[in-house]
């Protein structure tokens, strides 16, 4: 292949065989691309983190892998256009949102309430 030849395969100008990796992996999300949440973080003390498919909380400042996650049934689902996540300061919490917080937070408390009406019924039986 002539050095000034271009084309969009990246494995093309390799000189062994070797399938390209790239290729057999799914595409990555764009990442903009998120769930709708909401997100507090309360000083040094502890966070939230509520997802409507989805809840994490964490003591202190958040880690990523020292959250505690509760899930709220169904896997999580990410909107067709673009969610600004926006951040506001008040006092010693730190609210970060993407979407409208008025109609993630219903969907959330619906959801867990739903599974916890599930869970109780699945429990009392038939």
């Amino acid at each position: 292949m002539p050095a000034d030849a271009q084309t969009d395969d990246p494995g093309a100008a390799r000189d062994h065989g070797a399938p390209d990796e790239r290729r057999t992996a799914p595409p990555a999300p764009p990442a903009a691309a998120q769930e709708r949440r909401v997100a507090l973080q309360v000083g040094d003390l502890f966070g939230l983190d509520v997802r409507p498919s989805r809840t994490f909380v964490w003591l202190g400042r958040r880690r990523a892998g020292r959250e505690a996650i509760v899930s709220l049934g169904g896997p999580p689902s990410v909107p067709r256009r673009q969610l600004e996540a926006r951040t506001k300061q008040v006092g010693a919490t730190q609210i970060t949102y993407a979407g409208n917080p008025a109609i993630t937070l219903p969907l959330s408390v619906y959801r867990a309430a739903r599974q916890a009406f599930h869970a109780r019924a699945a429990r009392r039986g038939p």
